[in-house]
């Protein structure tokens, strides 16, 4: 009798579990960004990316990680139009994010990108 309350408890308690919700904390770039290092791989990797958005975004995550309110002091502009340079979909100018990445300490460097295998073939049939 006693085993089979156990085991009567026993899926109980897994049924009880199963149905736990499970919550995780919100991952958020900026807290990894704590080297220099860490920051010129974050932002080297997002420059590659075809859409500009990511760029945005990155700049943003080091601008969070630095401390908005000094980096808008550093660049000259103010911090509700940091925000708003760094928001998802803004077309800021070139200048305005040359000037930011001075501001976080950044720059930036040209190299020559791999042709892509389809380039490559439309260039070697030409």
């Amino acid at each position: 009798m006693k085993k089979a309350k156990a085991k009567e408890n026993a899926k109980a308690n897994a049924k009880a579990n199963a149905k736990a919700k499970v919550t995780y904390a919100p991952f958020e770039v900026a807290d990894y960004l704590d080297s220099e290092e860490a920051i010129a791989e974050y932002l080297s990797l997002a420059v590659r990316d075809e859409n500009p958005g990511v760029l945005l975004k990155a700049l943003g995550d080091v601008a969070k990680a630095r401390g908005m309110a000094e980096v808008a002091k550093a660049s000259g502009l103010g911090r509700e139009s940091l925000y708003k340079t760094l928001a998802p979909g803004a077309k800021p100018r070139f200048e305005t994010i040359a000037t930011i990445m001075r501001a976080l300490n950044v720059g930036f460097s040209v190299s020559r990108l791999p042709v892509r295998a389809k380039k490559a073939r439309k260039l070697k049939a030409a």
